[in-house]
Parts: structure tokens; sequence; C-alpha cells
């Protein structure tokens, strides 16, 4: 197997456009409405699986109508789900995104099956037969946070699995290192969006991010820029690449998780890290021309079409790989 993704699984209702004064008034009218799977292990997974790779994930989710519309999306999309867990006792994470007309998106999350997701949930031979395994929720994910995350990502780097982390804001929107300080440890590739990686680190650029996490062993860091790109660092060399900047922003959701699963992709094929965020940033950029967390990842085919047609702004030193 390719990929395996430990994390969060939610259905989510995604509303469009949603006007930032929409508490103040009585009702307003929307003009799109999208009931699609969210969370970002899920996400993560399911585009890897469109990119071409062999996926499976470990999640948690209910015995209910909504679990069905999750767990029936990953399968539609190729992303084996026989190690997800289904709990008769807790609901399925329910999300409401609520976009607006820029693309910017705010969430309303429901409490159910993601919170009582733990490493007892997961079958570890199941994980240890992939090439990578990526924990897409870090932060998110309260009874795998802490030393479990950290014992889990071991067990997975003693395997020879490649270790990968993405993390995500808690119920109070932030991320915290006592959540993944022992993960950090364990883990070869760390993927926060810069928000994230000032909130983990008090650091206010790039480069001072990167000293802060140097003493943990990493073998990548790449912190995401949202509309400015990526910067991408191994702690011997570092870059920022620039992202495809004509795409259309329709629906950021789920972008920062296609961007991993681009990013991935290219680390399975064995490409450079800078190749790889090449190839993240285009997948990204595909996604948010769609409204929906994963509806605009296309294949890999077509999405090397979309570096191609879009080439002027990959970096001439780069351009090679996808031509």
């Amino acid at each position: 197997m390719d990929i395996v993704t430990v994390g969060n699984a939610v259905c989510d209702m995604a509303l469009k456009p949603v006007t930032k004064d929409f508490m103040e008034r009585d009702s307003i009218r929307i003009s799109s409405v999208q009931n699609t799977s969210g969370g970002d292990a899920l996400n993560c997974a399911i585009d890897c699986s469109k990119l071409g790779l062999d996926t499976g994930i470990c999640a948690m989710i209910g015995q209910d109508m909504f679990g069905g519309v999750v767990k029936n999306n990953a399968v539609q999309n190729g992303v084996d789900v026989s190690r997800m867990v289904e709990s008769a006792e807790h609901m399925t994470n329910i999300s409401f995104v609520c976009i607006e007309e820029s693309g910017d998106r705010h969430f309303l999350v429901t409490i159910g099956a993601n919170d009582e997701f733990g490493y007892k949930d997961i079958d570890m031979e199941y994980v240890k037969q992939a090439k990578v395994v990526q924990i897409g929720s870090a932060n998110g994910i309260p009874k795998l946070d802490g030393p479990d995350l950290g014992r889990f990502l071991k067990e997975c780097q003693e395997a020879g699995c490649i270790t990968s982390m993405d993390v995500t804001g808690g119920l109070d929107g932030k991320v915290y290192m006592t959540a993944i300080e022992d993960a950090l440890h364990y883990t070869d590739i760390f993927l926060p969006s810069m928000y994230e990686a000032t909130q983990l680190t008090g650091k206010e650029t790039c480069e001072e991010i990167e000293e802060f996490f140097r003493p943990y062993g990493l073998k990548m860091l790449v912190i995401k820029l949202g509309g400015d790109g990526v910067y991408v660092t191994d702690f011997a060399k570092r870059r920022y690449i620039r992202t495809f900047e004509d795409a259309p922003v329709i629906d950021t959701t789920g972008c920062g998780d296609s961007f991993c699963a681009g990013f991935l992709t290219g680390i399975v094929k064995g490409w450079s890290m800078e190749e790889c965020a090449v190839f993240g940033n285009a997948v990204g950029s595909c996604n948010c021309q769609v409204i929906g967390a994963t509806l605009g990842v296309r294949t890999f085919d077509e999405t090397i079409q979309f570096i191609r047609e879009n080439i002027q702004h990959v970096p001439e030193d780069l351009r090679a790989r996808f031509l």
C-alpha cells in the first residue's frame, strides 16, 4: 500500500455564499449546498486515491446516515475503508462549512466519533504495510494526541514507514505543542500552515520556525503559505515555491489537505522536495476551483496537464519533471 492516513473523518455540509453578518440577519439565501465527506485524514486519503495512490484510512465514524455518506464517498473514490471503525455509541462528526464569496470558510463542527478515536482503534499491522503513514489531524484527535501519537509514529518508523504529520486546530481553533511534541521526534515530514507553525513556535518567519524544529530530527519541514505557496526545507537547503496564481478561488476548504496529498504523492514517486512542492501547489490550486473539500482534485495526469498549461508559474530549474 502506498499511503495510510490516520485521523478525522467528517460529513461536510458546504454552504455558499454566507455573508459575514449572517448571524445578525433573520435569513439569507444561498445558491449552493454540497453534502460531501471531509476531515483532514479523509480528505487526504480521497485526494491521494484520486492521484493514483493505493490508499487506506484509519478513522472512526458513527453507525448513522452521516457515517454512510462518509464511508460511501471514500469507497467511491477508491479508498480502502476496511479499517474504518464504526461506533454504535457516538455519532459521526458533522461540519457545516460556511463559505464567503471570496472562498474563505468558517466551520461549525459537532462533537462525535472523532473525539473517541484513539490508539486502540488502529490496526498497526495494517498501517505498517504502507510506504507513507500520514497523520492528518494532529492536535484535533483528543484520545490520540500526546504520548500515544508519539508511540504510534515511533512504531511506524521502526517498521520502515515514512512518517508524515499535519496539524489542525482543536475546539478553540488553536494548536499546542503538548499535543504533538512526542510525535515530532518520530516524524519524517511535518506539514503545518504558517498560522499553525507560528502558534506552535512563537516565531514569525519561516527561517526562525525551521531553526525551532531543527532539534526534533525532522527530515523535511513544509510550511504551507496559502496563496503565497510553500516553504520547504530539509534543514540543509531551503526554498520558497510560489503557487499557481492564476487559479480562480471558489472555495479554500480542504486545500491544505490536497496540498499534502500532492506533496506525499511526489514523495511516494521519489521526487525531490521542491518537485513535490510544485505538485502539491498544483493539486491545491485545482481543488480551490470547486466547492467541497475534495471535489476539485483531479487525476495525476490531469494535474500534470494543469502544470504544463501554467508552466510559467514553475521555477525554470524544476520544469523538467513536468514537461
